[in-house]
Order: structure tokens, then sequence, then C-alpha cells
């Protein structure tokens, strides 16, 4: 039986990033099936998936991870690409700050006793822009995020449906982990 409910972690751009990425969503075919652009987001991980809604889980992931998370990992977006349904934008470069995010995270909840599903093959950090049917050339949207938050979503599975259940402050880099030479970050005002 699938699941009508699934509780997942991840980054969520600010407001300017989300209306950049909408404006791309018709340039990538996504018209009908397109992702909302306020339920735009980077899933680092699914932590539950269950039949009827999980209030405890919210506690759960509060007490593995408040106050220990590690700083915000600078998120560099670059290609908007077709899949098999739909399109998504990758993230270009290095992806260690996200996986050590990630790793450090996911070892946070395991030491509760809640262990992140779906993640067999690694992490593959992407924003799905939509679900309709696609073809075209990959092209590059180079931009550059810092998460404000992490977050615990519920989403109501085949409703289009996301619930913010928990929102985690996250502490900025320290300024030597900054690139320098790359464009500038999109920061939430």
């Amino acid at each position: 039986m699938d699941p009508l409910f699934r509780y997942f972690l991840g980054f969520r751009p600010d407001p300017a990033l989300r209306a950049l990425l909408a404006a791309q969503q018709a340039r990538a075919g996504q018209h009908a099936r397109r992702v909302e652009a306020a339920r735009l987001h980077l899933t680092l991980c699914t932590v539950a998936e269950r039949q009827t809604s999980d209030a405890s889980l919210v506690a759960r992931v509060a007490a593995a991870l408040a106050d220990r998370l590690p700083e915000a990992p600078p998120i560099r977006l670059g290609r908007i690409h077709a899949r098999a349904r739909g399109a998504e934008i990758v993230t270009r470069g290095q992806r260690r700050e996200i996986c050590g995010f990630y790793e450090a995270a996911a070892a946070l909840l395991r030491a509760r006793g809640i262990a992140p599903l779906h993640r067999k093959a690694g992490l593959r950090p992407h924003i799905t822009l939509g679900y309709d049917a696609c073809a075209f050339a990959p092209f590059g949207i180079a931009t550059r995020w810092l998460p404000e938050d992490l977050l615990l979503i519920e989403s109501h599975v085949g409703r289009r449906r996301h619930v913010v259940l928990l929102r985690l402050p996250l502490g900025r880099p320290a300024q030597a982990s900054f690139a320098f030479d790359e464009p500038p970050l999109c920061l939430a005002a």
C-alpha cells in the first residue's frame, strides 16, 4: 500500500530565487504539471512514510537535530535538464558541502532511531521543476544560495500539498568558506 504522507528534510529557496526558478519552468516545458513556486525545494532525505499523519515525528526530529546541525551549506545550482518525467535543476561543481551537511544530519537522526530512507544510490541534490513530458537540450542557470533553515515537510502524496512542520535555523558559514570568485549568494533580505 502506497503511503499517504511522506516526511522529508529539505531546503526551500528564498522568495527571490523561487521566482527565478519559476521563470525557468516554461523554458523547460513545464506548464500543466509544474511544481508551484511555493513548493520548490531541494530534498535531503525522507525520514518517514505513513498511512496516517504522524504528529509525534516533529518532536523526535527536533530532539535529534535542534542545536546540533552544521552550518548552512552553500548550494550552487547549474543546469536544467529534461528527465524521463519532467525537468529538474541540478547542482554544479563540488557538492561536498551539501553531502557533508546530509551526512551530519543523517548521523544525528540515526542516533535517535530515525533512519533516512531512499538514499541507496547516494545523495543527488536537485530541484524538481515539474512533471510534464519534455525534451530539450540542457541549459545553464548559474546561481548560488545559502539556505536559512532546514525544514521538516509533510507531503500529502499525490495531492500537491506540502506543510512545513518544523523550521530549524542554520548558522552562517565562516567567512573563509565563501567562494569569493563565484557569483554572489542569493540571500533572503
